[in-house]
C-alpha cells in the first residue's frame, strides 16, 4: 500500500516538475531512510555517514538554486511548491516502507522469500484497486 502511495506521488511530482529536478529531489530519500531507521531501529550512525547525509543535503540544495547571476526575482510557483512537497512525501514513504520492511524482517521467523510472495501479492491487489478505482 505505502509503495503504491510513493508511486502515485512520483507521478504527481512529475507533472509538476522537470524531471532531472524530480530526480535530484528524489535523493533525499537517503537522508529520510537514514533518519526514519535511527528512530525506528535504533540504529547509530558513524560521524562520517551524518557528514554524508550532510553533504547530500547540500548537494541537493545546491542543484535547485538559481543558476543565472542576474535574476534576482526568483519565483518558486505553486505547481513547484506541489511537486516539491510530493517528493517529500514520497521520500518519506520510500524511507518509511523499506525500514519498516527490515524490522519486520528482524522480528519475523519466515523467510524473506515468504514474506516477497506476500507483500508482492498485496501490492499488486492495491494497485489493482488504484486502476480500478481511476
Amino acid at each position: 500500500l505505502i509503495y503504491t502511495i510513493q508511486n502515485n506521488l512520483m507521478f504527481y511530482s512529475l507533472d509538476k516538475l522537470s524531471a532531472p529536478v524530480q530526480q535530484v529531489l528524489y535523493q533525499m530519500k537517503v537522508i529520510t531512510t537514514a533518519a526514519i531507521g535511527v528512530v525506528m531501529l535504533d540504529k547509530r550512525l558513524t560521524a562520517t555517514q551524518w557528514a554524508s547525509c550532510c553533504m547530500l543535503t547540500m548537494g541537493v540544495a545546491l542543484v535547485q538554486w538559481p543558476r543565472d547571476s542576474t535574476m534576482n526575482d526568483f519565483s518558486f510557483g505553486a505547481d513547484q511548491a506541489k511537486g516539491f512537497v510530493a517528493v517529500l512525501c514520497a521520500c518519506c514513504t520510500s524511507g518509511f516502507a523499506g525500514v519498516w520492511i527490515q524490522k519486520m524482517l528482524q522480528q519475523s521467523g519466515s523467510s524473506v522469500w515468504v514474506r516477497n510472495v506476500q507483500l508482492g501479492l498485496f501490492g499488486s491487489a492495491m494497485g489493482a484497486v488504484v486502476v480500478v478505482v481511476n
